[in-house]
């Protein structure tokens, strides 16, 4: 639980981060999202065949509206939690976070999110830089 909240206040301080980041480019691969649509990933994204999902929560938020939040775990780490996805009530892919072999929290969010005068879901994920060493 504890970390379910430090990831849901990753997600709170997510804003702050994209003011200060920069997108770092990279390759794409597909991945879907809930309604089964293709979404492209960035390559550094662990591949969640390996992964089982433990948790889902619900979340609220006033600009984005109802959510759904899904943790996984890489039996393979000693992390309770490794990889959060967060998608829209309408199944879209928004962002996801996960620790990579470093030990780096890492994100992408969906490129569309980025354009603030006009945000939009464009179902591409991109890295956002300056992960941190958790």
């Amino acid at each position: 639980m504890q970390m379910k909240r430090l990831f849901s206040g990753l997600l709170v301080l997510l804003p702050v981060l994209l003011l200060s980041q920069r997108i770092e480019g990279q390759q794409l691969r597909t991945g879907l999202n809930l309604k089964q649509e293709k979404v492209a990933l960035p390559a550094s994204v662990p591949d969640k065949s390996r992964l089982v999902v433990i948790d889902y929560e619900p979340v609220m938020d006033e600009d984005m509206g109802m959510g759904l939040l899904v943790f996984y775990d890489d039996p393979r780490t000693k992390l309770e939690v490794d990889y959060i996805e967060l998608y829209d009530v309408t199944g879209d892919l928004l962002l996801l976070s996960w620790i990579d072999r470093f030990g780096i929290c890492q994100v992408a969010m969906d490129r569309g999110l980025l354009d603030e005068e006009h945000p939009a879901v464009h179902g591409v994920l991109v890295m956002m830089t300056g992960g941190t060493a958790l």
